[in-house]
């Protein structure tokens, strides 16, 4: 029999989206599976197309979206490369079914639409995490009139797609689904459904730590911790060789500059400068921990990734308790650019502000770093020594450093021995004073590097096929289906096979793997540990410089040729800041060659 796939993609006018999604649904039918996409034809009062948040809008979703949406899905299922079978979801949802969940939705008192439920789905938690996100506030304000009609909007919408996936279901038999992250909203219906039915499902979002790469995950939410421990299980005694040793120390140093990123940088690139310790005027000789929050909008209230504190602001609460009474250590708490709403989204009102008031009433050992302070996180990161972590990626760069970390919450890490994870909100004191005497810096680092390789380089898979532009575009890298044949590339092979025949997504280690010793590490880390400045690229900073003072000669410029008349001036900055730009360009990628 035929393997059935299906593909929802209710966000299909995202041409990155599309061009994962379509590069692995040709591949599938180069193999022989019969693929065919669900798409949104303008049904949902409300979805992750839009939120208040973003930064661009910062306004009430707009009257013409679900117009513009479908428009530019047509488009883009019109190209050659991606004209693939699809039928629309209002196909599969009469009339008298959407009357029905619009009176569900709008009959709901605000107190019980976060637990509402339809069809037995839980869909008031299922669209949760849509609900932080689109007004970057948890827990959602229910005694705002807004906030509650957005959120009837979306569990009106979840009922829209569960009644409509299940009446496709109950046509089609399908054996495998591909879907866009499982997180958001309609996707969440659409994943736990898939689950609940028993049919197996491979979530894909862009890469969180590398470009060029792809994030897929079987069975699970895109921000489920679970693939990865049991990645980690079968990889994660295996040494790394030199190879990978040096590509591990490069993928740092390029985090620490900005560059290789999939998202928006959250820093500016890390340069020497003064020491963190005079500018935030510490002691010299006090044990100094870093606190690094999290941008916690998208993990908020999934209980899967729930950890021991019921918040972060309550776990930040818990240190500020232990630290203010001892003498012997020092606390800079670094609260996350993100919140500032300069990276992606808005700002974070109701965190910011959390963070604000509490900073005009710490005792003297402690310090709040703001979003958009300009101290550097790397620059805090080396002079620390200890990193204490609700998730953040800090927490494994801090390792990979030989620093003790603590971790208070989730995140993909925690399964190495050598971190000192929270379990309990009762054993967080425990955990700190035992971050004071931290077992072996080479372990602690030998650990560190090989969850980095083996999660960036390994379980995130390379995908060369598609390029991002950028974080919200992507080029394909082939021109004819012959690149997606079997044996073309390594991952689609392994996607494919997953999808089609439920074989393992990934490989297990060989003989030859599990016969390799540390010797290759023990002399990378000894070489290392002698190195005086091992993670600064001297020529990019050299570059970083030089930019800096031809901006800074550049804004001179344009300041007087502004002064010009009749509009010269004007014209000549346009003329010379295109030119400029591109000169720059240029230099930029020459340095990121090197």
């Amino acid at each position: 029999m035929t393997n059935r796939i299906l593909i929802f993609s209710p966000y299909a006018c995202r041409h990155h989206l599309t061009a994962y999604e379509g590069t692995i649904a040709n591949a599938c039918q180069i193999r022989g599976a019969t693929v065919e996409y669900v798409l949104c034809d303008g049904l949902l009062a409300e979805c992750d197309t839009h939120w208040d948040s973003f930064p661009d809008t910062n306004a009430p979703r707009p009257f013409h979206l679900c117009q513009s949406c479908q428009s530019r899905t047509k488009r883009n299922f019109a190209s050659p490369e991606f004209n693939l079978p699809h039928q629309w979801l209002g196909e599969f949802v009469s009339e008298s079914e959407r009357l029905r969940a619009f009176d569900w939705a709008q009959s709901l008192p605000h107190s019980e639409i976060h637990h509402a439920s339809f069809m037995g789905y839980p869909l008031g938690e299922w669209v949760q995490s849509s609900m932080v996100s689109y007004f970057r506030q948890y827990p959602p304000d229910m005694s705002n009139w807004r906030v509650v009609n957005v959120y009837r909007g979306f569990i009106f919408s979840a009922a829209i797609v569960a009644i409509g996936l299940r009446n496709y279901l109950n046509k089609y038999s399908v054996e495998s689904a591909l879907l866009f992250n499982g997180r958001a909203s309609i996707t969440r219906v659409a994943f736990e459904i898939f689950r609940q039915l028993g049919i197996r499902v491979l979530t894909h979002e862009t890469p969180f730590y590398q470009r060029g790469h792809l994030m897929v995950k079987p069975n699970a939410r895109c921000w489920s911790i679970e693939p990865f421990t049991e990645f980690w299980l079968n990889w994660g005694h295996v040494p790394l060789a030199r190879p990978a040793l040096e590509m591990t120390l490069n993928w740092l140093k390029k985090r620490r500059y900005g560059q290789g990123l999939s998202w928006y940088a959250f820093n500016n690139p890390y340069l020497r400068s003064l020491s963190v310790r005079n500018e935030l005027n510490l002691s010299q000789d006090k044990r100094l921990l870093a606190l690094f929050t999290s941008s916690t909008d998208e993990t908020a209230g999934d209980p899967e990734l729930q950890g021991p504190f019921e918040s972060q602001s309550s776990w930040v609460q818990d240190v500020i308790s232990w630290v203010t009474d001892r003498n012997d250590v020092e606390l800079v708490i670094r609260v996350h650019p993100h919140l500032a709403g300069t990276t992606g989204l808005g700002r974070a009102v109701d965190e910011f502000d959390f963070y604000s008031r509490m900073k005009t009433e710490l005792p003297d050992n402690i310090r709040i770093i703001m979003p958009d302070d300009s101290l550097n996180s790397y620059a805090l990161m080396d002079v620390a020594d200890i990193c204490l972590s609700f998730g953040s990626s800090v927490g494994i760069e801090m390792a990979m450093l030989g620093k003790p970390v603590v971790l208070a919450s989730r995140g993909f890490y925690e399964c190495g021995s050598q971190i000192l994870t929270v379990d309990s909100k009762e054993s967080l004191p425990e955990m700190l004073e035992k971050s004071l005497q931290p077992p072996s810096s080479r372990e602690i680092r030998r650990e560190a590097f090989r969850l980095a390789y083996y999660y960036v380089f390994k379980f995130e898979l390379p995908f060369p096929l598609v390029s991002m532009v950028d974080v919200m575009n992507a080029n394909l890298n082939y021109s004819s289906s012959k690149a997606l044949a079997p044996g073309k590339d390594d991952t689609l092979d392994h996607i494919c096979n997953y999808l089609i025949f439920g074989e393992p997504l990934f490989d297990s280690p060989t003989e030859a793997e599990h016969a390799c010793t540390t010797s290759e590490e023990d002399t990378f880390f000894a070489e290392l540990e002698q190195s005086s400045e091992p993670l600064r690229d001297m020529k990019y900073e050299r570059w970083l410089q030089q930019t800096s003072r031809l901006n800074r000669i550049g804004r001179s410029v344009q300041i007087v040729l502004k002064s010009l008349p009749l509009g010269a001036g004007n014209f000549l900055n346009r003329i010379g800041k295109s030119t400029y730009l591109v000169f720059l360009y240029f230099v930029g990628k020459k340095n990121e060659l090197k």
